[in-house]
């Protein structure tokens, strides 16, 4: 992700265009006007859930309130794609699709913004839909849980929620209490029962949309 300066003349016309005002945008944002103003001058940085907030307010995409923001989301200025792979069922298991499909455009646009700024150090983003009607994950049931793809145990993974896959192909969400460099790992399950696991890969959430 490349940074440049925030187009703030962008954010006023747009406001202009729709009809709002700088007050109605940080009413939205349940922020104080003076946070909005600095964030336009470039003196305060966007945050995640605020570039969704904007696009919604402005309605405009995602993807176009984050470049005007100065955040460059690829080298081609294109929003990363990200294809939903697999859902979690109320074990916390992974159960990967027959064929990975785009995430409606709802969703996609709130995903770029989380894949976005988080700045993920491998290109490629993965989406997994909680279908749990019972257990510990029914909160979540319907809800989208974005993770990066890797090829090992990434160093960012121990100590949160991460998407761990097991030496025997298990594929699941839960926390990383603690892990060796042979793979002997120590993980709290989605039931919070803690369970040994012979990591494979591991990979931390970027997000979950509900």
């Amino acid at each position: 992700m490349s940074q440049r300066e925030i187009d703030g003349a962008w954010f006023t016309k747009k406001l202009e265009e729709t009809n709002k005002s700088m007050r109605g945008l940080a009413k939205h944002l349940d922020v104080d006007v003076s946070a909005v103003s600095r964030m336009f001058s470039g003196s305060r940085k966007m945050k995640m859930n605020e570039a969704s907030a904007i696009a919604h307010f402005l309605g405009a995409p995602v993807s176009e309130v984050l470049r005007h923001a100065g955040v460059a989301v690829d080298l081609d200025g294109q929003p990363t794609q990200v294809m939903l792979a697999a859902a979690i069922n109320e074990k916390g298991q992974l159960e990967r699709l027959s064929e990975p499909r785009p995430l409606p455009q709802a969703i996609l646009d709130r995903a770029q913004a989380a894949v976005t700024l988080s700045n993920p150090e491998n290109g490629r983003i993965l989406a997994a839909q909680v279908r749990a009607l019972q257990g510990p994950l029914a909160f979540l049931d319907d809800a989208v849980v974005l993770f990066g793809h890797t090829e090992g145990v990434e160093r960012a993974a121990i100590g949160v929620l991460s998407i761990c896959r097991s030496q025997k192909g298990e594929q699941v969400i839960a926390k990383i209490d603690r892990a060796r460099k042979t793979g002997e790992a120590r993980v709290v399950c989605v039931d919070g029962k803690p369970r040994e696991f012979a990591l494979e890969t591991a990979t931390p959430v970027i997000a979950i949309i509900p």
